[in-house]
């Protein structure tokens, strides 16, 4: 169930909407008026069609005739309305309100209930909300520099850092330009320092300006946040949320506080967007042991074995370029 703050702000945007939609049809139906008086004419003589009805209902006499006479004075004005409008490249239909919802009209509601319009705004803003409180955003590929990673090769995998990573920021890059809300899940692995959250962030921001829906935040913040709400300590949906967005990325998977309750969480998380199709990106400092004895199998060997791995190397960047500062000094 959606907060109650959230359920406002989208009645409030959609209120909104519903607004800029009707001035705008407002403002060409009295622009053509301005511009043809005689649509005016035709708009109050059509408008007086009832009152002659009544009048003729009490005159007594023919009825049947009078209203037939009535009608196609009416059909007429509709006609002559018609070529006037499509004379001047509008059509009747340009007076009614274009509203962003044709279902909803939005209204937000369609036969007492909710239109998936609303719905999908909630999420979105309970989306922004979670992602908010991260203080984390996004970067951009293009912030990347490959300076940092060694060219010479590694004495145990014979590739160098730098090698390695290109590949692994162009593979991000191109996920991000592709994506389509149905991808690989991805999992980062590698030490501290060496861009594991500057590429999911960077893959959040190619993404959000898609247009999907995407949560990034520490895993131990939003963890958290569900076992405040799940024990009544605060009001929310977060676990929906994780479970429906377009794209979760859970960064620093390893470093959260130990308990039952967050790996239950985080096993529901993973195994229900596995299931859902929704793809997760997972970064974290813990190799396939590491995550077994944590988590036990039930988590690694799904995050293992249905996550695209993508290892980074290298030393830690923050380091570096703490050191070229100092040196700078």
């Amino acid at each position: 169930m959606f907060k109650k703050e959230i359920y406002e702000k989208a009645m409030a945007t959609l209120k909104e909407r519903r607004g800029i939609a009707l001035t705008r049809a407002a403002a060409v139906h009295e622009q053509m008026r301005e511009a043809v008086p005689r649509v005016r004419e035709i708009e109050q003589l059509m408008a007086q069609s009832s009152a002659k009805v009544v009048a003729a209902i009490l005159d007594g006499g023919n009825i049947e005739k009078q209203v037939e006479k009535i009608k196609n004075e009416n059909l007429a004005l509709q006609t002559e309305l018609a070529a006037l409008l499509q004379k001047h490249g509008v059509t009747a239909g340009n007076f009614e309100p274009v509203h962003s919802c044709s279902d909803c009209q939005d209204t937000g509601f369609v036969d007492g209930k909710p239109c998936d319009c609303l719905q999908r705004l909630m999420r979105e803003y309970s989306c922004m909300e979670l992602t908010e409180l991260s203080a984390m955003k996004p970067t951009s590929f293009d912030d990347l520099s490959l300076e940092y990673y060694s060219s010479r090769a590694d004495g145990r995998t014979g590739i160098a850092p730098r090698a390695q990573m290109r590949q692994v920021i162009e593979y991000c890059r191109a996920y991000a330009r592709n994506f389509d809300g149905h991808d690989d899940s991805l999992l980062l692995r590698g030490p501290t320092g060496v861009g594991k959250t500057h590429l999911s962030l960077a893959i959040a921001g190619e993404v959000l300006s898609q247009g999907y829906s995407v949560v990034y935040g520490p895993v131990q913040q939003l963890l958290h946040r569900m076992e405040r709400e799940h024990f009544g300590r605060a009001d929310g949906n977060t676990e929906d949320v994780l479970l429906e967005c377009d794209l979760l990325i859970l960064d620093d998977v390893g470093t959260e506080f130990s308990s039952s309750f967050y790996t239950s969480a985080l096993y529901n998380i993973i195994n229900g967007r596995l299931m859902a199709e929704k793809p997760t990106i997972i970064s974290t400092n813990l190799n396939q042991k590491e995550l077994t004895d944590r988590y036990g199998e039930q988590i690694a060997s799904r995050v293992t074995g249905l996550f695209e791995p993508l290892v980074c190397v290298g030393k830690d960047i923050r380091q570096q370029k703490l050191k070229q500062s100092l040196k700078g000094e």
